[in-house]
């Protein structure tokens, strides 16, 4: 038997704020699945891989939507496909940089940074308090030091198919993971 993962309008108490849910990747809905799960109130659930992407959900389940953008990778890459003279990887991200790696790293990391703290700011402000942040993806380990507060979930996404695969194959009408 195989079983496919579609994000759903509805599922586990989570309840999708896109006016058509299929278009909501369903990495996103699946990480915001097992956020939900979690139990720990309001998320800010922040994925780095390709993209990078924040979605958030309140305690109650409530997804208020997110945001997208390029990773700081997919932001290297295209600046060292479009300007190959770039280097493609390397630097370290500093406030002022006094070279060209140095700034290309910080000025990826920093644009992503700067999208989180936005991110955050703007959750506060809908929510009346700071979500928890959630970090996960291939990318999301550069991220970390620089969030300190954020909780590193690598298998967020597979804790969130594991989710509704059991939710999936339950012979009872349950909405919890």
């Amino acid at each position: 038997r195989i079983d496919i993962a579609r994000t759903q309008a509805r599922c586990a108490g989570v309840r999708i704020a896109y006016a058509e849910p299929a278009r909501l990747g369903v990495d996103r809905f699946l990480a915001l699945l097992a956020a939900h799960a979690r139990g720990a109130g309001p998320a800010l659930v922040v994925g780095v891989g390709t993209a990078l992407t924040l979605d958030l959900i309140d305690a109650g389940g409530q997804h208020h939507g997110g945001r997208i953008a390029p990773s700081p990778a997919l932001m290297r890459e295209a600046l060292h496909a479009r300007t190959p003279v770039l280097p493609l990887a390397g630097g370290t991200r500093l406030a002022f940089a006094a070279d060209t790696a140095d700034a290309l790293a910080s000025g990826c990391e920093g644009a992503a940074l700067a999208l989180v703290a936005d991110g955050v700011a703007a959750a506060r402000e809908r929510l009346g308090s700071a979500p928890t942040v959630l970090l996960h993806g291939g990318g999301a380990p550069a991220l970390q030091a620089a969030l300190p507060d954020a909780i590193a979930v690598p298998s967020l996404v597979l804790q969130g198919l594991a989710c509704w695969a059991r939710l999936e194959h339950s012979e009872t009408e349950t909405t919890e993971c």
